[in-house]
C-alpha cells in the first residue's frame, strides 16, 4: 500500500513537471539579505538571483554571505528573504499562487486522460464493453471536460495577471489569507495599512522579486492598544 502511494505521488510529480514545461515556467529564486528596522522599513544589503536548481549547490555561498554581513553589522539582525518566481512572467510560484494553480489544473487533466486510457485498455477485451455507451466511461469524460473548463478559466486569469504585473510591476499587493486588501507604492505603506485594518490573521505582501508574510493576532492588537 505504501509502495502504491509512493508511485502515485511520483506520477503526480511527473505530471506537474510536464505541465510546468508546457507552460514554460522557469523557476528562479531571489534571495535578499536584509536589515529590518523598528519602523518596519527594510534595508537590502545584498541580493542573489539564481535558478532554483542551483540553490542546493550555492547554499555555501548564501551561508558565507550571511556570516560576512553578521560580522560587518554585529548589532543588527540579518534576515534572509526567499522569493520564488517565474523568470519569464515575473509571477510568484507555489501552489498558493495563480501560476501554481494553473500548472496543477493542467496536471489534473493529464491524470484524468491517463485514467481513461487505462480503463479503455483494461476493458477492450470485454465483449460487452462499448466506448459509446459505457456509463463509467461517460462519467469520466464528463469530469475530464469539467477539468478542462476549470483549467481554461484559470489560464485566462493567469493571462490577465501577467498583463497586470507588467503594468504595475512597481506595486506591492497586500493580502489577508486569499483576500486582496489593496496595492501600495511601498512596503512600509502596505505594512502600516495592515496594522490599521484591525484585522487578525495571516498577511502576505507580494512585489516584484519580493515576498513577505506575517501573522497578527488579537493579542498583538491588544498589546498595541495598551502601548506595550
Amino acid at each position: 500500500m505504501a509502495q502504491e502511494r509512493m508511485e502515485d505521488w511520483m506520477q503526480e510529480a511527473k505530471d506537474l513537471a510536464k505541465a510546468e514545461r508546457e507552460l514554460k515556467i522557469e523557476h528562479w529564486v531571489y534571495i535578499s539579505f536584509e536589515i529590518r528596522n523598528p519602523d518596519r522599513s527594510r534595508e537590502v544589503l545584498h541580493a542573489i538571483d539564481i535558478p532554483c536548481n542551483m540553490l542546493g549547490r550555492w547554499r555555501w555561498l548564501i551561508n558565507w554571505r550571511k556570516a560576512k554581513l553578521i560580522c560587518k553589522y554585529p548589532r543588527k539582525n540579518i534576515d534572509l528573504t526567499f522569493c520564488y518566481y517565474d523568470k519569464r512572467t515575473g509571477l510568484h510560484t507555489g501552489f498558493d499562487f495563480i501560476l501554481g494553480k494553473v500548472a496543477s489544473a493542467k496536471a489534473q487533466i493529464t491524470k484524468a486522460e491517463r485514467a481513461i486510457a487505462r480503463y479503455i485498455d483494461c476493458n477492450k477485451c470485454n465483449l460487452f464493453f462499448n466506448i459509446e455507451t459505457d456509463e463509467q466511461l461517460q462519467k469520466a469524460y464528463s469530469k475530464l471536460e469539467q477539468k478542462k473548463e476549470n483549467y481554461q478559466i484559470l489560464y485566462d486569469m493567469l493571462q490577465e495577471e501577467v498583463k497586470k504585473h507588467g503594468e504595475n510591476s512597481d506595486k506591492y499587493k497586500l493580502f489577508i489569507g486569499f483576500k486582496k486588501l489593496g496595492e501600495f507604492s511601498s512596503i512600509l505603506e502596505a505594512k502600516q495599512y495592515a496594522d490599521q485594518t484591525g484585522q487578525t490573521g495571516r498577511f502576505s505582501l507580494l512585489g516584484n522579486k519580493y515576498y513577505d508574510s506575517w501573522h497578527i493576532s488579537q493579542w498583538d492588537i491588544k498589546n498595541e492598544e495598551k502601548g506595550t
